[in-house]
C-alpha cells in the first residue's frame, strides 16, 4: 500500500484558509440520522447524549439484529457500530448490509485488540472506525465527513492530504515497511514475524512512526495513510 522507498509526492493546490463546512452550520444542515449501535448501556447513553447536545438526531440499539430488523425506510445518515455485538456481531452485520447494497456510510468503533478487523472492515467498504474509548471530537469528525460523502459535498482536505505527505517523507524506508503492515491490520507481534525482527524492535519502530506522523491513535493513522492512498488512486 506504501511505497517504502523513495518521496512521495502528490500534486498539491495553493492553501486556503479553513472556512466552516455545511454540516458545522446547524442552520444549514440537512436531515441526517445517527444510528448508533452500541451494546454498552453506559457508552451508548453518553455518547447518545452527546451527539443530541449537538443538535444531531440518534437512534440508539443495544444489538445489531435491533439496528437490522428496525431500519427499513431509508433515510439520510451514518451507522455508527460496534464491532464486538452479542449474537451478530458488527462485522457479521456490516458483511450483511455490504450484500444488500446498504446505502449509508459506516464507522466501525472497536477496542485496541480488534484493530485487525476494523481493517478490514474499511477494506469492505467502512468509512473509517474509531478506538474505544472514543473521543467525542473523534466522533463528531467522523459523522462530519459521513455526512459531506452522503450529500457528496466537497470538503477540502488538501491541508490534511499535504500534512500527512509531509509526515510519511519524513519516515525512514524501514518505518514505511512497518507502516504498511500495521496499515494492513497485522499486530507487533506479526510484523516482527514478517521482519524477523524482536516485538520491542517493531514497538519502537511504531512509536517513532506515531510521533512523525502525529497520529493520536492507530486509527487515526490508519485513516491518515487510507485517506492518503484513496487521493493518489484518484490522481493516477
Amino acid at each position: 500500500m506504501l511505497n517504502p522507498r523513495g518521496r512521495i509526492t502528490r500534486r498539491r493546490k495553493p492553501r486556503q484558509a479553513p472556512e466552516k463546512t455545511e454540516f458545522d452550520t446547524t442552520s444549514k444542515r440537512r436531515e441526517f440520522t445517527v444510528f448508533l449501535v452500541e451494546d454498552d448501556e453506559s457508552i451508548r447513553a453518553s455518547l447518545k447524549e452527546a451527539l443530541e447536545d449537538e443538535k444531531l438526531v440518534v437512534r440508539d440499539y443495544m444489538t445489531a439484529m435491533e439496528f437490522y430488523r428496525d431500519f427499513r425506510d431509508v433515510v439520510p445518515g451514518v451507522l455508527v457500530l460496534d464491532i464486538r455485538l452479542p449474537g451478530m456481531t458488527g462485522i457479521e452485520l456490516q458483511e450483511k448490509l455490504v450484500d444488500e447494497e446498504f446505502p449509508l456510510p459506516i464507522v466501525m468503533i472497536s477496542g485496541h485488540a480488534d484493530v485487525p478487523r476494523a481493517v478490514k472492515a474499511m477494506k469492505n467498504g467502512a468509512s473509517e472506525f474509531l478506538c474505544k474509548p472514543v473521543k467525542l471530537d473523534e466522533l463528531l469528525d467522523a459523522v462530519s465527513r459521513a455526512y459531506h460523502y452522503y450529500y457528496s459535498v466537497d470538503l477540502d482536505l488538501d491541508s490534511e492530504l499535504d500534512a500527512t505527505e509531509d509526515s510519511l517523507n519524513r519516515l525512514t524506508s524501514r518505518e514505511r515497511e512497518v507502516l504498511g503492515f500495521v496499515v494492513d491490520g497485522l499486530s507487533s507481534r506479526e510484523i516482527a514475524g514478517e521482519l524477523g525482527v524482536s516485538t520491542k524492535t517493531v514497538e519502537a519502530h511504531r512509536a517513532r512512526i506515531n510521533d512523525k506522523m502525529r497520529a493520536d491513535s492507530v486509527a487515526h493513522l490508519i485513516r491518515m495513510c487510507f485517506n492518503y492512498n484513496a487521493a493518489i488512486e484518484l490522481e493516477s
